[in-house]
């Protein structure tokens, strides 16, 4: 009998291709996964890796192994959900990530769907962004992510995750209304001497804005930040910087600012829902993804979208302007 966890990193190191990947992805050192490698030789009593030149491969066994790893998973994942049911009659509580600007909207409606439907769902709800989620998700501490990319990075790739595509929204460039550069049709070079607000160093966030800034010929000096995108909206309101939010965000607040949607270098997010492959047959999963798809189908266009905002006459929002 072999560790599911061990079988687990052969696995990734499949997807991944090196030992340094497995161990960033595993948030392990380099030297433990190779230990727990060959732990898990041992336990096959078989060689999975070998080298060839200067590159690790898996070897025949090791390719055997890893095609019936996701079965392996399914069925763990189907055993679990079955004892469950045997102990408590039901599936118990699905462990979701998601995080406030989609919270607030998505996740109490995806839940009132599923009573709706008299399916209730209960969840464990967990504020965390898609670096932190993700690998939750990976390890088992979470059945569910909703995550948010950004159209300039690449598209995230996790072994054994699956995501389905909810929404995608425009990243407004929002400064202080009365700002002297809060109008459209100036390039973006026009706002590199402002102070700028980002999400937490770390996110995909904070590096889409960043990189948004880059590609224009600037490094932004970033005065605050801030995962809450209220209250980076708070903060442009009282002259303390400008910085990139998402239209949905902008659509449920109440704030004096300006927001212009760049046509020069478009920034947009892109909102899903992640699940691992082996655990996604599971009814309660399955359940809460489709009200996920539902839900945010029937977002307002403008909202989901992103092409407008109310103006002024709407109780002081944002008023979007369009290069």
């Amino acid at each position: 009998m072999f560790d599911l966890r061990r079988l687990r990193l052969l696995s990734h190191f499949a997807s991944l291709g090196t030992v340094s990947a497995v161990a960033k992805s595993a948030q392990l050192t380099p030297s433990a996964v190779s230990q727990q490698l060959a732990t898990l030789e041992k336990e096959i009593g078989m060689p999975l890796l070998e080298r060839k030149g200067r590159q690790l491969t898996l070897t025949e066994a090791g390719r055997v192994l890893v095609s019936s790893a996701e079965r392996i998973f399914a069925e763990v994942e189907r055993a679990k959900t079955e004892l469950a049911h045997l102990r408590d009659g039901v599936e118990g509580v699905v462990q979701l990530a998601s995080f406030p600007s989609v919270s607030r909207l998505v996740v109490p409606q995806a839940l009132a769907f599923c009573v709706n439907k008299k399916r209730p769902v209960e969840i464990g709800l967990h504020e965390m962004e898609a670096h932190e989620s993700l690998p939750a998700l990976r390890r088992g501490e979470i059945d569910l992510a909703l995550i948010d990319e950004y159209d300039p990075l690449p598209a995230l790739v996790e072994p054994g995750t699956e995501f389905t595509p909810l929404f995608s929204e425009q990243m407004c460039l929002v400064l202080p209304t009365k700002h002297p550069l809060a109008r459209p049709a100036l390039p973006m070079t026009a706002y590199a001497a402002e102070p700028w607000l980002t999400c937490q160093v770390g996110t995909l966030c904070h590096a889409a804005m960043v990189s948004t800034c880059v590609d224009a010929g600037f490094t932004p000096e970033i005065a605050y930040m801030s995962n809450d995108f209220t209250v980076m909206l708070a903060m442009i309101e009282a002259g303390l910087g400008i910085g990139f939010v998402p239209a949905i965000t902008i659509a449920q607040s109440r704030y004096d600012v300006r927001c212009l949607v760049l046509a020069e270098r478009p920034l947009r997010r892109r909102i899903s829902v992640a699940v691992r492959s082996a655990a996604r047959s599971r009814p309660t999963l399955r359940r809460l993804i489709n009200a996920f798809t539902a839900v945010t189908a029937n977002l307002d266009d403008t909202i989901r979208l992103g092409t407008t905002v109310a103006g002024p006459a709407d109780g002081g929002r944002g008023t979007v302007l369009h290069h």
